[in-house]
């Protein structure tokens, strides 16, 4: 069997720059146990598995972490919509997760827009020793979101985000519950509303590069502390990445950034 195969950097301009994703293109359907042993292989954050419905704008769509399955993936949709609006000429596409999210993109001027679901977090007290596993101490805010298992902590400023350097094993002892945290503070600076760090060892990655998903809870976080409807965000891993938000109701959030593929093939099974 052969799989057509890409490697898409999303919420970027440059290749080499956002969250590589990994995209394999289904003619018909492959075993869990498959879809995982090639995410381990590629060894990307995450690896999008896409299969064609009877509509030719309608995909299924899979999220492998490199040793997990996970429900949502924002920059892997993110470049499963590049791959489906550029490489293969569509106008718009439709993404049905396994939890039945869809997930709408199209094109906007030199963006790929998506629109992705909005999670309010609620008020959260984490361990002590969870914290301490990431060196952070007095909070502005810690709240939790229960659909993507994430503890959101505020910090005082860029500086103290760009210093963090997690203690991953403690991190992992720490908590059961907790699957993913981001950090982040608000920008001093006019080109962003506010920064991010987004630390996943629970689900195999240390750190990810951009973060679609976690954007769906800080989007609601800074729009009601910023009293914004519109927020430019930047998260600040070594690679970087961007993505501008727009919310549209409570229940839905319109996110906008690029992606560039930098490598297709065929993968041989």
């Amino acid at each position: 069997m052969q799989i057509k195969t890409f490697i898409i950097d999303a919420f970027t301009n440059e290749a080499f720059k956002g969250n590589p994703a990994g995209v394999c293109l289904l003619d018909a359907p492959i075993t869990e146990s498959i879809m995982q042993s090639i995410a381990s292989e590629l060894n990307l954050s995450e690896t999008a598995f896409l299969q064609q419905t009877t509509s030719g704008e309608q995909y299924n769509i899979r999220y492998f972490t490199p040793t997990v399955e996970i429900d949502f993936c924002g920059h892997a949709t993110l470049a499963s919509a590049k791959l489906v609006l550029d490489k293969l000429g569509k106008d718009k596409v439709e993404f049905t997760t396994r939890t039945q999210l869809k997930i709408t993109a199209n094109k906007e001027a030199e963006y790929l827009k998506m629109q992705f679901p909005i999670y309010q977090p609620v008020a959260y007290t984490p361990s002590d020793e969870l914290l301490a596993s990431f060196g952070i101490t007095h909070p502005i805010a810690t709240k939790y979101a229960s659909e993507l298992a994430m503890l959101l902590v505020e910090v005082k400023d860029k500086q103290t985000l760009l210093n963090i350097s997690p203690n991953f094993p403690k991190a992992l002892a720490s908590s059961n519950t907790v699957k993913e945290v981001v950090v982040t503070t608000k920008s001093e600076e006019e080109a962003y509303d506010f920064y991010s760090r987004c630390f996943c060892p629970w689900l195999g990655i240390n750190e990810d590069p951009v973060t679609g998903s976690v954007h769906s809870v800080l989007a609601k976080y800074w729009g009601d502390k910023l009293n914004k409807q519109e927020l430019s965000a930047y998260q600040l891993s070594k690679r970087g990445g961007f993505l501008l938000l727009k919310i549209l109701d409570n229940n839905s959030l319109e996110v906008r950034s690029n992606a560039q593929i930098v490598l297709e093939g065929m993968l041989n099974i």
